[in-house]
């Protein structure tokens, strides 16, 4: 059951990314064949391609999160023994589950206090803090998830297999 709530809020950080990605690539489209073909620029052309990419952005770390392929040190694997890669694990699990814990909260408060609007696209600033939030909660609920995984012998054993396959080869 919780995989299949996992695999959905992936699902749907995907499909952000990969609708936003297309709505930047074809709003950078109207910009070229207007700017060199009909000497116009669409005045909210730049700052809805900035918006996107916020979302494109913050998404694709909710994509990293569930794959835990975020950027790392990996010669510290490679330094230390499985236990005591464990034990960094474990730091890090309670780090992560702060940041992200942080990053509901204040995206919530960000959220519900923002009155600005954008100038050329006529939308609320809340909309560029909501991939905020959204990536907070489903990077947290990726991370308690994982729980299990972390403070079992599993991940112990899976540092081991890493540690073998590398002095294998």
């Amino acid at each position: 059951m919780l995989e299949k709530i996992k695999k959905a809020i992936y699902n749907i950080a995907n499909w952000i990314c990969i609708v936003a990605l297309f709505l930047i690539i074809v709003v950078l489209l109207i910009v070229i064949v207007g700017r060199y073909f009909f000497n116009f620029t669409p005045s909210w052309s730049e700052e809805f391609s900035l918006f996107l990419l916020v979302w494109v952005g913050l998404f694709s770390a909710c994509i990293a999160e569930f794959h835990r392929s975020h950027v790392r040190l990996t010669f510290i694997d490679h330094a230390f023994p499985p236990k005591l890669l464990r034990v960094f694990g474990i730091i890090r699990y309670f780090l992560k589950l702060a940041f992200f814990m942080l990053m509901v909260y204040y995206g919530f408060l960000i959220f519900l206090t923002t009155k600005q609007r954008f100038g050329a696209i006529n939308l609320s600033f809340r909309w560029e803090v909501l991939p905020g939030l959204l990536t907070g909660v489903f990077c947290l609920l990726f991370l308690l998830f994982d729980t299990k995984r972390i403070f079992t012998d599993r991940h112990l054993r899976d540092a081991e297999k890493e540690l073998e396959m590398l002095k294998n080869e």
